[in-house]
């Protein structure tokens, strides 16, 4: 679709059952779309629980969002980033009345919304939610790419809202350097110090370790476990 915010195309699909009826469904918004599809194995997950637990998943309906390039990607999804703030104008004032329109003409209840995304992906998952906590009831935040200062604006904006949150880190993901900036990201301890301060606000949290890198194989791995998470809560 074309974003008169960021005054460029992107990129976004749906994707759900074709056993896919009138009545309630579960909304999914997954960020760094083109990737999950390409790397991290979306589809076929789907395909999969569809296959295996089809009273679960047939009411899913994900809505993928693709930032662009590496370098468009940082500057949409990253909180210093050029374009962040016209990104999240652009989830709110384009994207979400164009899906909420689109499932409202074919008779279809929004029960329960959430974002799911990787790294960055996942930080701008918490900043789109904290801009409008009372919308959201779900957060998938695989390897977010969090530091001590997207800590502090959660400590600070978060008022005890109500989410459930599903949280997985690596433990050699610190130490990641950036392949667009240069930059070294700890990425396991961003996520330990956001995990503390979503304990801190008493929020519903599923938070997981694993003995793995910052890579695209972790997060494809991990995502049958992600998706059940949202369907099942």
């Amino acid at each position: 679709m074309h974003s008169s915010q960021l005054n460029r195309e992107i990129d976004v699909k749906w994707l759900f059952s074709d056993q896919l009826q009138e009545g309630d469904v579960q909304l999914l918004f997954v960020q760094d779309g083109y990737y999950y599809m390409k790397l991290g194995g979306l589809q076929e997950t789907f395909e999969k629980l569809l296959e295996e637990k089809p009273e679960l998943a047939k009411n899913l309906v994900m809505v993928t969002v693709s930032p662009g390039s590496p370098s468009q990607r940082r500057e949409v999804y990253h909180p210093n980033g050029e374009h962040f703030e016209a990104f999240t104008e652009f989830f709110y004032n384009e994207v979400l009345p164009d899906v909420q329109k689109k499932l409202k003409a074919i008779n279809m209840n929004v029960v329960k919304m959430g974002s799911l995304g990787d790294s960055l992906a996942g930080v701008i998952s918490l900043y789109l939610a904290m801009k409008k906590p009372e919308i959201w009831s779900h957060l998938m935040l695989q390897s977010a790419a969090f530091d001590d200062e997207m800590a502090e604006d959660a400590r600070r904006q978060i008022q005890q809202p109500n989410w459930k949150i599903y949280q997985v880190v690596g433990e050699r993901e610190n130490n990641f350097k950036s392949p667009v900036t240069g930059e070294i990201a700890h990425i396991y301890d961003g996520n330990k110090s956001m995990m503390k301060v979503f304990g801190e606000k008493e929020l519903s949290l599923d938070y997981h370790v694993e003995d793995e890198e910052h890579r695209w194989i972790f997060w494809k791995d991990d995502l049958p476990r992600a998706l059940c998470f949202f369907l099942k809560n």
